[in-house]
């Protein structure tokens, strides 16, 4: 975790979104340099939740650069990524990346 200071409006949607049943972690993440700001759930836990940070960064960086590549002037804005047994919603943001991990069989 981060000593960042998260607003009381982000810790409110933290909450409200980490309580849908098929929710099973959401990770905010600091970009520059990458670091987990707050987490949720013990999918993000320990070790576990800085891989899937250093993941989550390198897939948006990748996916971004071809969006922009395919389409000039063009901006990420939201990813979905469904596996065999999660889903993952990943928003960029200037600063942060977002992400909610969830069990999309639920």
């Amino acid at each position: 975790m981060s000593d960042f200071d998260t607003p009381p409006e982000i810790e409110q949607a933290l909450a409200r979104i980490s309580s849908y049943r098929n929710v099973r972690g959401v990770m905010i993440l600091l970009r520059e340099p990458l670091g987990i700001v707050k987490s949720s759930g013990a999918v993000f836990d320990g070790e576990a939740g800085r891989v899937y940070a250093k993941a989550v960064e390198g897939i948006v960086v990748t996916t971004a650069r071809a969006v922009a590549e395919c389409e000039e002037g063009d901006v990420l804005r939201l990813m979905r990524i469904r596996t065999k047994r999660h889903e993952l919603i990943i928003t960029p943001d200037g600063r942060f990346l977002s992400v909610v991990l969830q069990d999309p069989d639920l």
